[in-house]
């Protein structure tokens, strides 16, 4: 399944076992809405929650884990639409390698891709 995302193949993995939300969420420490943020690919998930999901599920973080370069290049789907990144925080954290940075960062790359966007826009016309 090369466009299954990150959370799909959480989800798709845990209902294969049979294994509830509430038995990952206590046995990984993170809550159950996140969780479900997570496998509805609303919000991104670092290596070390993945490794604790992984480690939940009974399989390897390899089998589970979905590489950045997998999901965004290469695939042949379309570019990255910076609109669609400035306005869309699940496309933000896609665009930001799965994982939600810190506000600072966070806020300093909103800054810095609307700098980008002004510039483009400008150039095209």
């Amino acid at each position: 399944m090369a466009s299954e995302t990150q959370g799909q193949r959480i989800r798709r993995i845990r209902d294969e076992r049979g294994i509830k939300q509430n038995y990952i969420s206590k046995t990984t420490g993170i809550t159950q809405a996140h969780l479900s943020r997570i496998e509805n690919d609303e919000s991104g998930v670092t290596k070390n929650t993945l490794r604790k999901i992984a480690e939940s599920l009974g399989v390897t973080f390899e089998s589970l884990y979905i590489p950045k370069r997998e999901e965004y290049v290469g695939d042949g789907s379309k570019p990255i639409d910076i609109d669609e990144v400035l306005l869309n925080e699940t496309a933000m954290i896609r665009f930001m390698g799965g994982e939600r940075p810190d506000d600072a960062t966070y806020e300093w790359v909103k800054r810095s891709l609307g700098v980008i966007r002004e510039e483009l826009r400008k150039k095209r016309h």
